[in-house]
């Protein structure tokens, strides 16, 4: 786990389910159950040797985290992950709106 805490992994870099398991501290029957419900995309047939995408982790640690600290199934933990990146995405939105009507009313009026 320490290896995966301080290595900086690139955007295309593919995980073994093992290491996924172990940086995130979730179950592979949790993982598999996630995959399930779309919120993983693993590459591979047996569970046991999937890849998983590098930016794939911080989804899996933020449902890690949901299941494990406050109790959140899951079902309930997938549909969680989606929501917050979701709001991630429209704050980011947002923010380059305001940034372009910030710019316009200065310049043109």
């Amino acid at each position: 786990m320490p290896l995966l805490e301080t290595q900086v992994l690139a955007e295309g870099e593919w995980l073994s389910v093992t290491q996924v398991c172990r940086a995130s501290q979730i179950d592979v029957a949790v993982v598999i159950e996630l995959a399930e419900l779309g919120l993983v995309c693993p590459r591979g047939d047996d569970p046991q040797e999937w890849q998983l995408s590098a930016r794939e982790l911080s989804r899996l640690r933020t449902a890690a985290r949901l299941i494990r600290d406050l109790g959140v199934n899951v079902s309930g933990a997938a549909l969680a992950v989606e929501l917050l990146e979701t709001r991630r995405a429209l704050e980011a939105q947002l923010r380059t709106l305001k940034r372009c009507v910030q710019s316009s009313a200065r310049g043109g009026g």
